[in-house]
């Protein structure tokens, strides 16, 4: 039997339905127990080919309920999987019969488990069957994130000292709104303890919280705080430095203490997580971890729905023990590419407060939530969920939240009735509207009417003028839900191209040409450029081609177009490449075809890059079909933070 269900497995691989190399670790595990049950070689290629798209382990029960949920398999394979599954069609099958396995350690919850330290690839917990590496990491980030969370900072200053300062730091709200003072409050729990969490959609003042909750830890500290400033992307990195310059530009001076904006003048950019862990070229494991920490007080990461199971605990293994670590991010958002939601399965079951946390609450804050001491936990009490939006007009963020809130009929009922040129919707796509669109917004027309003028000679006039184009470019975006196909990134970018050139602005159809957006797909050291960054090709002033990147810190960048080896065009992108980043007008691409991408998540993500304008080309059905489709990644990371030791 094992041998036929290799047969099944190579067949499923050469139709594509799974990746060489889920079958090269069913193999795998086949070379390692080779009287293995067929069960084994079959849970391995799921198991791989599932991590693939973003599942930490293969929850058992869920996924032999329903595997059409987790695989987009044709109807036909989905009957062969199921033919394969009925031999072990539950959970205690799957148990029994890979526990017969040397492949397979069945372990409790505790990460002092004496399977922690065994050497099989899989990992069998309860009803959930996990990689080795990601069932290890599980673990530690559970345990790690209880120990921090428990753990009382001693120089803390009395709430009743505290109250003062978050006074001047957060002026009383309209009392009309009969309001809780969230921002103050995420501020309050974030200065008692070595971890806190910041969630929010955008525009709820995460960053401003996060400036004023640094300002205090600067204002009550007896010595100099080191703190970093860290983001997934380096788009991401960029942003948080932009939004914390505008938060400290609204800083009161806290009494006789030091000049707050001179001591945020002091801190370096941030860096992007890779960068600040000292990742290395093709290898897996940083160069800071628990042997060799980072040098740091304080780590302040922004867009942390974008961090990835695997990433985190590289992360908590390289913090100091005594060191601060605050997450800021919108756990309704799509969560990372790689395996994982961590934030969002951290932040599932907050926003209720013990007695001890309200009684604290309230003497440093002058207000507090109902107390709740059912079902909370130090970690619990770390997590502050920001409430009200100051960014988005009404029209917008009555959208997003009708797609957060899971209710298609009002979200279509919004866009139907929209009436100003913020809010639009095309139900029956086609290709000429996203080109009149692109041809009509003035920001791309600025990057095209670039490719037909000369390039300032005079070095400073041609920065300005860099600087502009990266500006405009900057102010729209097209996204799309998938990667391949006609309404994917690759289809949408070939067919502005073609446009391009049908109408001369396009003069040759090389890879590179003047006015192409460069999006990067792979860090890079050497170049100091991160995986999502992009840059626009332009002439210099001597009209030789150089893609030009925004920099911050002076004139733009100029890198020569060969130098940039994992690169792609940037007229659309993926939803996920668009997290962190915001643009006055954002457009949303759906297939006309429905996919298991097409999610809730994705479309409140969508919707909340667009600053000033939304346009939506989809089909009725579509929008409606993502509304009611909730992203959810097999993970057991929610129960493991339940059940990490008190």
């Amino acid at each position: 039997m094992t041998s036929a269900m290799m047969d099944q497995l190579r067949s499923w691989t050469e139709e594509g339905w799974l990746r060489p190399l889920d079958l090269a670790f069913a193999q795998f595990l086949i070379r390692l127990d080779p009287q293995a049950p067929a069960l084994l070689p079959l849970a391995g290629a799921l198991l791989a080919r599932l991590e693939g798209e973003g599942h930490p382990c293969v929850a058992l029960d869920d996924f032999l309920s329903a595997p059409e949920r987790f695989l987009d398999w044709p109807a036909p394979e989905l009957a062969t999987l199921a033919t394969a599954l009925g031999y072990w069609p539950h959970a205690a099958a799957w148990t029994e019969t890979l526990a017969q396995s040397l492949c397979v350690q069945v372990t409790e919850r505790n990460i002092s488990d004496p399977a922690n330290s065994a050497e099989t690839p899989l990992v069998l917990s309860a009803t959930r069957l996990y990689l080795r590496r990601y069932w290890r990491d599980q673990q530690f980030i559970a345990e790690t994130l209880r120990q921090r969370a428990q753990q009382r900072v001693a120089d803390t200053a009395k709430p009743e000292a505290l109250k003062p300062w978050l006074e001047q730091l957060f002026p009383a709200p309209d009392e009309t709104r009969n309001e809780l003072p969230w921002q103050k409050i995420a501020c309050a729990l974030a200065l008692r303890s070595h971890f806190g969490i910041i969630t929010g959609g955008p525009g709820t003042g995460k960053t401003y919280t996060a400036a004023r909750l640094m300002t205090l830890l600067m204002a009550t500290s007896s010595t100099a705080l080191r703190i970093v400033l860290a983001a997934p992307t380096g788009k991401a990195a960029v942003r948080i430095d932009e939004s914390l310059q505008s938060a400290v530009s609204t800083l009161p001076q806290l009494g006789p203490g030091p000049d707050m904006a001179a001591a945020f003048a002091r801190l370096r950019p941030a860096r992007t997580l890779h960068s600040l862990l000292g990742a290395r070229p093709d290898r897996r494991r940083f160069r800071h971890n628990a042997a060799n920490p980072l040098e740091l007080d304080v780590l302040v990461v922004d867009e942390a729905s974008m961090i990835h199971q695997e990433m985190m605990a590289a992360l908590l293994r390289a913090l100091p023990p005594t060191a601060r670590l605050i997450l800021l991010g919108d756990q309704d958002q799509l969560a990372s590419v790689e395996a994982g939601a961590v934030l969002a399965e951290i932040c599932q079951g907050s926003g209720s407060y013990d007695t001890e946390t309200c009684h604290y609450l309230q003497a440093s804050c002058g207000a507090t939530p109902q107390p709740n001491d059912s079902g909370t936990s130090p970690l619990t009490a770390s997590i502050v969920r920001l409430q009200r939006s100051h960014r988005f007009n009404a029209e917008i963020g009555a959208l997003a939240d009708a797609v957060h809130g899971g209710h298609p009929e009002t979200a279509i009922r919004i866009l139907q009735a929209a009436q100003t040129s913020t809010l639009a919707w095309q139900s029956a796509p086609a290709i000429h509207q996203i080109l009149d669109l692109a041809g009509t917004e003035i920001a791309y027309g600025r990057v095209w009417q670039a490719a037909g003028q000369p390039p300032p000679k005079d070095p400073q006039q041609h920065s300005a003028w860099v600087k502009a184009i990266l500006k405009d470019y900057a102010d729209f975006r097209i996204l799309c839900a998938l990667r391949q196909g006609p309404w994917g990134v690759t289809g949408i970018n070939r067919a502005i191209e073609d446009y391009l050139q049908r109408q001369g602005i396009l003069q040759s159809r090389g890879l590179w040409y003047v006015g192409r957006p460069a999006l990067v797909t792979r860090n890079d050291s050497g170049l100091g450029l991160s995986n999502g960054d992009i840059g626009i090709a332009l002439p210099d002033p001597d009209r030789r081609m150089r893609v030009y990147f925004p920099n911050s810190d002076g004139p733009p960048r100029a890198i020569l177009p060969s130098r940039l080896n994992h690169s792609e065009s940037a007229w659309a992108m993926t939803v996920h490449k668009a997290q962190g980043s915001e643009f006055a007008h954002t457009v949303l691409i759906l297939p006309p075809e429905d996919s298991p991408v097409l999610s809730r998540e994705l479309l409140y993500t969508a919707i909340t890059r667009a600053r000033i304008c939304f346009t939506l080309i989809a089909p009725r059905a579509r929008l409606e079909n993502a509304i009611q489709r909730q992203t959810r990644r097999m993970s057991g990371l929610h129960a493991a933070l339940r059940n990490a030791r008190r």
